[in-house]
């Protein structure tokens, strides 16, 4: 029973300090590299069949930090970086999944991306377009990847 107690603990703190970093900035995400950015990118592995990330986008508890709408050519992979957050990404806005023509297989289902905390995902992206990204547990987390031919 008490280690039972421990774990539920355990789990509650980390649900907490998921849901406790809110940044906002004027305008849009602080656009700032960071070492974390740099070391994620550094330390890339594919989860999705991308080779080597052409960008980073990182998550913070409920926010995007550093570059959240980057630009890539079509066939290049994004590294979406979670160093301490749960998150659930999508195509669409607003914490709403919306279907987007071309958009990797990993978003085209309402189900998303899972993210825990530490999980580093290279998703590619073969099709040109712009894709919304939005997280369904922080529905103000927004971010853009403008794919080019």
């Amino acid at each position: 029973m008490r280690k039972l107690a421990i774990i539920l603990g355990v789990v509650a703190v980390l649900a907490l300090a998921a849901c406790g970093e809110t940044t906002t900035t004027g305008g849009g995400a602080d656009t700032t590299p960071t070492a974390t950015t740099a070391a994620a990118t550094a330390t890339a592995t594919t989860a999705s069949g991308g080779g080597s990330a052409a960008g980073t986008i990182t998550m913070g508890g409920s926010a995007f930090s550093g570059a959240a709408d980057i630009t890539i050519k079509a066939g290049q992979s994004v590294l979406f970086s979670d160093p301490g957050g749960v998150h659930d990404l999508v195509t669409g806005t607003h914490g709403q999944f919306s279907a987007a023509t071309g958009a990797p297989s990993e978003f085209a289902a309402s189900s998303g991306v899972d993210f825990s905390p530490g999980d580093m995902k290279t998703i590619k992206f073969p099709t040109a377009g712009k894709f919304n990204i939005t997280c369904t547990i922080h529905p103000s987390m927004q971010a853009s990847v403008t794919v080019t031919p």
